[in-house]
């Protein structure tokens, strides 16, 4: 129980430095630190996300899903993507 408010931390945490750097004071920072910054709250998401989906699952069922790193790898490349291709030229048009 407590794994998970910790992962439900993170993803907030994340949510609340995107939205305070490069919405509120994006201004206030340069674009070449905005880009590079960028991947700390992508990760602090990910993890995240990966600690709810790996904690809403029982260990027998992990065990049992050949397919579990897969799943859990196919999350990790399309918020990348996502990350790359949507978030990243939005804050930094000319990336």
């Amino acid at each position: 129980m407590i794994a998970r408010r910790i992962y439900l931390g993170l993803l907030i945490f994340s949510i609340l430095i995107g939205v305070y750097f490069y919405g509120i004071a994006v201004e206030n920072f340069d674009k070449e630190f905005l880009k590079i910054f960028s991947i700390l709250p992508f990760f602090l998401f990910m993890a995240g996300v990966h600690g709810l989906f790996a904690h809403l699952l029982t260990p027998t069922t992990k065990s049992k899903m050949i397919s579990y790193p897969l799943v859990m790898g196919m999350v990790y490349v399309l918020l990348f993507f996502i990350h790359l291709f949507v978030i990243v030229p939005i804050i930094c048009p000319n990336f």
